[in-house]
């Protein structure tokens, strides 16, 4: 009895490797002599349908995960096709900064990245053995996957700053250092962050209200120079997380505006 049962269980293995096998075979026939799933169109609609959903997942997912507008292809891509010398926004694109790209290349960059789409769908198919619901459902789940990932590229400033973004925050700079240099004292005492930051509206009057229309500035920008400010040139310590700097205070002998004067 145990031999039969043995046997049996054996048996059994070399079936289900056989069936693998020949499902394997299968599958790399049909993507030899349809690549592109097209004979799915008359033979099963939905497999069909599942074909073109998964190819512009994947593409989709691969635009996010590059980095979308921001990704390595754009750039090339966009100086074969157009010319800097007539085109500001490829100018500042060569020159390393973010521009918005025209209606026609995002539709020439779409149908590039669905080509793109389809290779990794024919890969995951033959992967998932013939199955393109399981294709679907990966491209599905790498999207969701790209889509974090971007989201936190944005909140972490990865992206390249368009032309005015870049001389707006060294315009910023400038004026903080400037500010820097006749109000705060550095190597000795400690102040918070928010010191700072009311001190520098009071220097600059055009930044006293941060939601101005005109001169919008929040206070955690502030912050970040201050921050890079201080890396640089003042005490070289980081922020405490109850938001106090070291090493550096606020001059409130020179400062005429400062609350009590």
């Amino acid at each position: 009895m145990p031999e039969n049962s043995s046997n049996s269980l054996s048996k059994l293995q070399q079936e289900r490797l056989s069936n693998k096998k020949a499902k394997v075979e299968e599958t790399r026939r049909e993507l030899e002599n349809d690549p592109l799933g097209m004979t799915q169109i008359f033979e099963s609609p939905r497999a069909f349908g599942l074909t073109v959903g998964g190819s512009t997942m994947w593409g989709l997912a691969l635009w996010l995960w590059l980095g979308s507008r921001s990704n390595p292809l754009v750039t090339p891509v966009a100086n074969v096709l157009y010319d800097e010398k007539e085109e500001q926004w490829l100018k500042d694109r060569n020159l390393g900064y973010f521009a918005d790209l025209p209606f026609s290349l995002i539709i020439i960059l779409s149908a590039i990245f669905c080509l793109f789409g389809v290779v990794l769908d024919r890969a995951a198919y033959f992967l998932a053995e013939g199955d393109a619901a399981v294709s679907l459902q990966l491209a599905g789940v790498s999207v969701i996957g790209g889509a974090v990932w971007e989201v936190g590229r944005l909140a972490a400033k990865e992206k390249a700053p368009t032309r005015e973004e870049y001389e707006r925050d060294v315009m910023l700079y400038k004026e903080f250092d400037d500010f820097a240099t006749k109000r705060l004292i550095v190597g000795k005492g400690s102040c918070h962050r928010s010191d700072v930051i009311s001190a520098f509206r009071r220097y600059n009057p055009k930044y006293r209200v941060a939601e101005s229309e005109q001169y919008p500035l929040a206070d955690i920008e502030i912050e970040r120079i201050l921050r890079k400010w201080n890396r640089q040139y003042g005490s070289r310590s980081e922020m405490s997380s109850a938001g106090f700097f070291s090493g550096i205070t606020v001059d409130g002998a020179a400062d005429a505006f400062a609350p009590g004067r």
